[in-house]
């Protein structure tokens, strides 16, 4: 067998009782590797199902994070569909859930119930604030987990507000440390033969991104300053700059080879030795590249620069980017590839299939495939 065909995951079952964004993009990860995920939903669908954009009728994000998955849909506060989820459950390698903590045990799908029937198991709990402390119970979203990470603090002008990111870090921070939880799981699992519970904080997953200011606020004793630290923004040679069309552009010549570079092709050698001045002489290095910067529009930057070794780059917008529009990047590993399938699950499409094999009695009274 060609090895590049295998799929690493495949013979692995993930009973996924999560919705909208974080646990389904984890279990995405590991349906596009081989392992079967079966999605548990209500009645009413994961709410994802709905969010916009719509494409005929089908919500784009959820088409995204949920490809190659099955769907069954149980209501869990009803006890005879639950017992059939229960006896689903106990031929499952991971389950993953992402309700806050406490919710699946108060309905008899905790941890010590479901590991209690198989101790195989691997049960990984996305929560905001992880499972215990005084936060635990807290409500939160992305934009809340990176307030109260710190994180937040730092992303923005110095002089002005907070900027928002465009696009989720927290989540997809803990859907990312779910399927790391996972993996090391399974790995133990090989070694001990048994299950375990994994215990993922989306506001730590910020925190574990933020190893500079972390070390810097450990050095120091202060915290890092918005835009005020060698890798964002405090000097010229690292940082962004307007351009005649009201883009932008990236700098990053960090090393000196790439800032002497950089001071070469725009006749400044002059600044070449001050990289890291700090007082007036970094004021006037920062003005200096931006009054240049704004004498071209971006795409004649990009172009100029394109082939040196300068570290100047345009800031594209999502749809200029195009590298990874129609399938967001995966790990590549030499010898398995992500095999992904791009079609989701209709509502309930796996319930009768799945129900009837794990609890023949109890799932002729499920709701039928949709």
């Amino acid at each position: 067998m060609n090895p590049g065909n295998v799929r690493p995951l495949e013979g692995v079952r993930v009973l996924d009782f999560t919705q909208l964004l974080p646990g389904p993009a984890a279990t995405r990860f590991l349906a596009d590797f081989g392992a079967e995920v079966i999605k548990i939903e209500p009645p009413a669908g994961d709410p994802a199902r709905f969010v916009p954009p719509l494409v005929d009728g089908e919500s784009a994000l959820f088409a995204e994070i949920n490809r190659g998955k099955k769907s069954v849909v149980a209501d869990l506060k009803n006890g005879r569909e639950r017992q059939a989820v229960l006896e689903l459950a106990a031929s499952a390698d991971v389950v993953m859930e992402g309700f806050r903590p406490g919710v699946m045990d108060r309905i008899g799908l905790g941890y010590a119930v479901l590991a209690a029937r198989n101790p195989r198991l691997i049960y990984v709990a996305i929560t905001g604030f992880g499972q215990t402390g005084a936060d635990a119970l807290r409500a939160g979203h992305d934009v809340n987990y990176l307030a109260l990470a710190g994180a937040l603090d730092l992303i923005g002008q110095p002089a002005g507000p907070l900027a928002v990111p465009g696009f989720q870090i927290a989540d997809i921070g803990g859907a990312l440390h779910a399927v790391i939880g996972t993996l090391l799981a399974l790995s133990a699992r090989e070694k001990t033969g048994r299950g375990q519970f994994v215990d993922v904080s989306m506001t730590n997953a910020v925190a574990s991104f933020m190893l500079l200011p972390l070390a810097i606020l450990n050095a120091t004793g202060c915290s890092p300053r918005r835009s005020d630290e060698r890798l964002s923004g405090r000097y010229g040679c690292y940082g962004v700059y307007e351009t005649a069309d009201r883009r932008w552009v990236a700098v990053g010549a960090l090393e000196l080879k790439f800032w002497a570079a950089l001071c070469h092709e725009l006749d400044c050698e002059e600044f070449i030795p001050d990289q890291f001045a700090e007082g007036e002489r970094r004021e006037a290095i920062r003005s200096h590249l931006t009054a240049v910067f704004r004498t071209r529009p971006a795409a004649e930057w990009e172009e100029r620069f394109r082939g040196k070794d300068v570290c100047v780059s345009a800031c594209l917008t999502l749809a200029e980017s195009g590298t990874y529009r129609n399938d967001p990047p995966l790990p590549v590993l030499s010898e398995s590839r992500a095999v992904p399938d791009s079609r989701p699950p209709r509502l309930g499409e796996h319930t009768r299939e799945l129900l009837e094999s794990s609890a023949p009695g109890l799932a002729r009274e499920q709701t039928p495939d949709s």
